[in-house]
């Protein structure tokens, strides 16, 4: 896999695990937040394995940041059921992930 599918890959499966997080942070619903909060460790694991067999350089770690977080604000804005809070949680949570894996 080249690296700039990998870029996409890896953005793709930060913004989905973002987005359950998020979800879970600012749901209603016990039941719902514990199964977004799983999901989203399910998906922070790929997104570490697939950090740590690849070799991003600081240029490539900087894109990754800038298209997930494009990313994420796409998927909240698809999915108005989840309350106005999570625009503003989304640039902490970025950076907690991003310290996850290694960045």
């Amino acid at each position: 896999m080249g690296k700039k599918s990998e870029i996409d890959k890896l953005t793709s499966i930060i913004a989905g695990a973002l987005r359950h997080k998020i979800g879970a942070l600012v749901g209603r619903d016990e039941i719902y937040a514990k199964k977004y909060m799983s999901e989203f460790s399910a998906r922070l694991e790929m997104a570490k394995k697939i950090a740590k067999n690849s070799n991003f350089n600081s240029f490539d770690r900087q894109t990754i940041k800038s298209k997930a977080k494009y990313k994420l604000k796409k998927e909240l804005e698809e999915r108005p059921y989840i309350d106005d809070k999570k625009y503003e949680l989304m640039d902490d949570e970025i950076e907690q992930v991003f310290e996850e894996i290694g960045f």
